[in-house]
C-alpha cells in the first residue's frame, strides 16, 4: 500500500505573521505629524535623512533664521494650550527654529513655519516614543525615523502622518521588513525575515502576503507560488531539503487539486489532492518507472484501477 509520510500528507501551517504586520500607527494624530516626498525641496527639508532620534546634536540644515529674515528671538512663552515655546517668531507666529514642550510631556525641537512644525525636527512623545525627520504643517511628511519605546522602529517615507513609499521596519526580536507601504500598511513588493530566520520575498497587500512570492522556512523547505491572506493558496511548488518536490495547487497552506509529488528515489504520484493528502484518482510511478493508476482516500491507496 502506498502511503504518504506525515510531511507529505499535511503541511505545517505557517507561523502567523500578523503580530508583526499589525504595527500600531507610529504617529498620533494630535498635531505631532510627519509626511512624503516633497517636490522641489527648500531649505526647510535639508538633511532630514541624516536625523537620528536618539542623538541630541543639531539637525543638518537646521540653522536658525536671522533678523535679516524678519524673525525675532524670544525666551519661554506659555501658549493658550499651556504648552511652552522658546525660539524664533515671525510676528505673532512661531517661525524658524524653536522648542515646544506640551503639558503631556511631549517635546518638539526643530523648525517651524507659520506656527506649525515644518521642516527638520525631532519629537519625543511622553511615553518614550521618538520621531526624527521631515515635517509638513504639523504632519510627518518626507523621510523620517520613528523609534518606539519598546525598541521597534520604522525608517522611511511618510505621507501626512502615514507610512507610505519605501521603508524599513524592525521589531524587538530581530525580525524585519523592507519594502513598500501604502496608506500605512505594507503593500507592494517587500522582504520579511522572522526571528527564526524564515523569510518571505514577494508581494504584500494590506499587511499580509498576497500575490506571488517565495517563502524560505526555518526547516529548509522552500515554497514559491501564489499567496492569499498570508497562506499558500493557488498554484505553487514546494521543495524539501531531502529532495522531495511538489508542484500543483494549494488551498489554505495545504496541497489541493491537481499536483505531482516526487521522491528522491525516483517515485512519484500525479493526481488529485485534498487537505494536503492524495485523495481521488492518481498515477503512481515506482522506482523502476512502472506506472499504475489508482484510487486514494485521505493519503491511503484504496485500490488499483488497472492491472
Amino acid at each position: 500500500m502506498v502511503r504518504t509520510s506525515r510531511h507529505e500528507e499535511q503541511e505545517d501551517g505557517l507561523q502567523s505573521l500578523l503580530a508583526y504586520f499589525r504595527c500600531s500607527s507610529c504617529c498620533t494624530t494630535d498635531g505631532d505629524g510627519v509626511a512624503t516626498h516633497i517636490s522641489g525641496q527648500s531649505m526647510w527639508f535639508q538633511g532630514a535623512q541624516d536625523l537620528d532620534p536618539e542623538k541630541e546634536e543639531p539637525f543638518p540644515g537646521d540653522l536658525p533664521l536671522t533678523k535679516a529674515d524678519g524673525v525675532t528671538e524670544r525666551g519661554m512663552v506659555q501658549l493658550a494650550d499651556d504648552a511652552i515655546y522658546a525660539g524664533q517668531w515671525l510676528g505673532d507666529q512661531r517661525h524658524g527654529h524653536g522648542s515646544l514642550t506640551r503639558p503631556d510631556g511631549g517635546r518638539y525641537d526643530g523648525q517651524f513655519r507659520n506656527d506649525k512644525a515644518h521642516g527638520a525636527g525631532r519629537f519625543r512623545h511622553g511615553n518614550g516614543d521618538m520621531y526624527a525627520g521631515q515635517w509638513f504643517e504639523d504632519k510627518a511628511h518626507g523621510h523620517g525615523k520613528f523609534l518606539h519605546a519598546d525598541g521597534s522602529s520604522y525608517e522611511g517615507e511618510w505621507d501626512m502622518d502615514v507610512k507610505s513609499g519605501r521603508g524599513f521596519e524592525t521589531w524587538q526580536d530581530g525580525s524585519h521588513f523592507k519594502g513598500e507601504y501604502r496608506d500605512g500598511v505594507k503593500c507592494g513588493a517587500g522582504y520579511f525575515q522572522a526571528a527564526d530566520s524564515s523569510s518571505y520575498s514577494g508581494q504584500f497587500c494590506n499587511d499580509v502576503m498576497e500575490g506571488e512570492g517565495t517563502y524560505h522556512f526555518a526547516d529548509g523547505r522552500v515554497y514559491t507560488g501564489h499567496w492569499r491572506s498570508s497562506q499558500m493558496h493557488g498554484a505553487g511548488s514546494m521543495t524539501w531539503p531531502d529532495g522531495r518536490f511538489f508542484k500543483g495547487g494549494f488551498i489554505e497552506d495545504r496541497k489541493s487539486g491537481e499536483g505531482i509529488f516526487t521522491w528522491p528515489d525516483g517515485r512519484s504520484y500525479s493526481g488529485q489532492w485534498e487537505q494536503g493528502r492524495q485523495h481521488g484518482v492518481g498515477t503512481f510511478v515506482d522506482q523502476k518507472g512502472r506506472q499504475r493508476k489508482g484510487l486514494w482516500n485521505e493519503g491511503q491507496r484504496l485500490k488499483w484501477l488497472e492491472a
